[in-house]
Parts: structure tokens; sequence; C-alpha cells
């Protein structure tokens, strides 16, 4: 059984190491010829460093790095790359799933099984830290991305909006519409920032994205979460010290989770000051029904769910995320 799991994983890594490689090839070859006068012509063009073809996320790095080159020199392309990005990050996530999938001491998977039972967090009973996330991003990792302009339109016109009126995350600014607004007056708030991370399929995905007052949004930029005790700006709750941001009560809490969702769902870290404040937020502010229906209609769109929605004392287990 042991050797057949390190059979399998050696295959999924293969076929990522050959697909990482031939996808190199393609955008670059792909963009070049698309646009030579920005590309094969210019003087600052490099060549792709080398990197270690049996490690996937130097291949991924690599691949990122390379396509957003690309798009720098030809934006004429710019929705055919955007769209192979959201392919490459939604692979990538596969793959990563694939070679971390719990197994115990025979080399038995130990993951969910969406199948068994009424409970789909069953298999989850009794696992913790790494063993708990693993099985936790085998759950969640399939879900359907939606695109980011449908993500927006969702927030405003459907997830976050009550009888015809979206409340801001950080303020508590309350905006009659019934669909996107003008992004100069309220816009989505990226929980995990862009700058940071929330890229491609995950710049759009619905559990971290809330409707925000456009300059609170501006202001929080993309600052870790925090205390602050001398504020530079604050309203409705929400505070800054221009190094972190503080969010009002009224949704400290879905903001952990979110978060936590996010670090799981990408495979992302969250800085240790930053993970200290979030679990203090997460049992200061219990999930509520209107966070629980949230949930709910996310996962109509994109058929997943925020694990720590559901199951708020998977935080407890989990002692680094």
């Amino acid at each position: 059984m042991r050797h057949q799991s390190v059979v399998a994983r050696k295959t999924v890594l293969d076929r990522f190491v050959f697909l990482s490689l031939a996808v190199l090839f393609f955008v670059s070859a792909s963009a070049a010829f698309a646009a030579p006068n920005t590309l094969r012509e210019t003087k600052t063009y490099k060549q792709p460093k080398q990197v270690n073809a049996k490690n996937p996320k130097a291949l991924y790095k690599q691949i990122m790095l390379r396509i957003d080159e690309i798009e720098q020199r030809a934006p004429q392309c710019q929705s055919e790359i955007f769209g192979l990005r959201d392919d490459i990050n939604q692979f990538y996530s596969f793959v990563v799933a694939d070679l971390t999938d719990p197994v115990d001491k025979t080399g038995k998977p130990i993951v969910a099984d969406l199948q068994k039972g009424n409970d789909m967090y069953d298999n989850c009973e009794g696992l913790d830290d790494e063993s708990l996330k693993r099985a936790l991003l085998k759950l969640v990792n399939n879900h359907i991305s939606v695109g980011y302009q449908r993500a927006q339109d969702l927030v405003f016109g459907d997830l976050d909006n009550r009888d015809g009126w979206v409340e801001c995350v950080y303020t508590g600014r309350k905006l009659k519409t019934a669909g996107e607004p003008s992004a100069t007056n309220m816009n989505i708030e990226h929980t995990w920032p862009q700058s940071k991370g929330a890229k491609g399929i995950a710049k759009c995905d619905l559990h971290h994205l809330f409707p925000a007052d456009s300059k609170a949004n501006g202001i929080r930029g993309n600052n870790p979460f925090g205390f602050v005790l001398r504020p530079s700006w604050e309203e409705g709750g929400s505070k800054t010290d221009r190094d972190v941001f503080e969010v009002r009560k009224e949704q400290r809490g879905n903001t952990a989770r979110g978060m936590f969702y996010f670090a799981i769902r990408y495979n992302m870290h969250i800085g240790d000051a930053e993970e200290a404040t979030l679990r203090k937020w997460h049992k200061e502010d219990p999930v509520d029904q209107n966070e629980k229906k949230r949930n709910d209609r996310v996962q109509n769109f994109q058929n997943n769910r925020n694990p720590f929605v559901d199951r708020p004392d998977f935080v407890d287990m989990i002692s680094d995320f």
C-alpha cells in the first residue's frame, strides 16, 4: 500500500514537471510571436532562470513570474494571459492536493470522503495540524472560479445585498444598490490582499471578498490585521496606525475565518502576530446565521465551503496557519 502511494505521488509529480516545462515554453514562445517588437527585440528581455525540475512550488513560481513579465511586455495579450494564469493556478492547486494527501503509517489515504455519510467532515475527525490542513485542502480545492467581474456582481447583488442595501464591512456605511456600484463609492475588499497572493482564481474567491467603502478599503491597503493603540484613522469601529488594521467588532470573526480559509485553500502562510490577532477575533466574534447563510450561497456559486464557518473548532486543531 505504501509503495503504491509513493508511486502514485511520483506519477503526479512527473506530470506536473512535464506540463510545467511545456507551459513555460508555450507562454514564452506564443507571446514572442504575438509581440515580436516588445519581446524578441527588446534588450531587457531575460531568459528564465533554471529551477529545480522536481520542485512543484519553484516551477509554479517561475511560471507565474514569466507570465507577469510577458503580460507587461505584451499588453495586447492580456485577456489570453489572464485565462492562462487562472488555468495554471487551478492546475497547481490540484497537484498540491494530490501530492499532499494525508496518509496513515501504512500509506492509506485518510482524506475525508465526501460520499461517506451526510457530514463532509466525517473523516476529518481526529486529525490536527498538517494532516487536518491537507484533508481540508482536499475538500475545498476543487472550487469553480466565477471570474472577477462575476464575483463583484455576486457580492454586491446577492451575497451581501440585503433588501437592496449593501453595508461596508469596515465602517458600517450602507449603500442602496442593486448591483456593483461606482468603484469610487464602494468596491471589493480582498481580505487577503492581491499584492500578497490573491491573484488568478484566488483574486475572485468569494470566501474572502466583501463590500467595502472605497476610502476605508484604500486605507487598509495591504496592511496586516492587528490591534491599534494610536490610530491615525478610524471610522465605524475600524482603525489603523498605518502599520496594522483593526477591524470593527461586527466583522472580526468573518475576517479571521476568511483568512484561515485562504491560507488553507492556497497554501499561504499567516504571520505569527497577525495569526494571534485573528485567533482572538475568531473567538470574540463567533459564527452567526448570516455568516452561515453566506457560506451556503457561496457554495451555490463556486461549489466549495469555508470549513471554519461550518466547524469553528477546527481553528484550535491547527497550531500554525
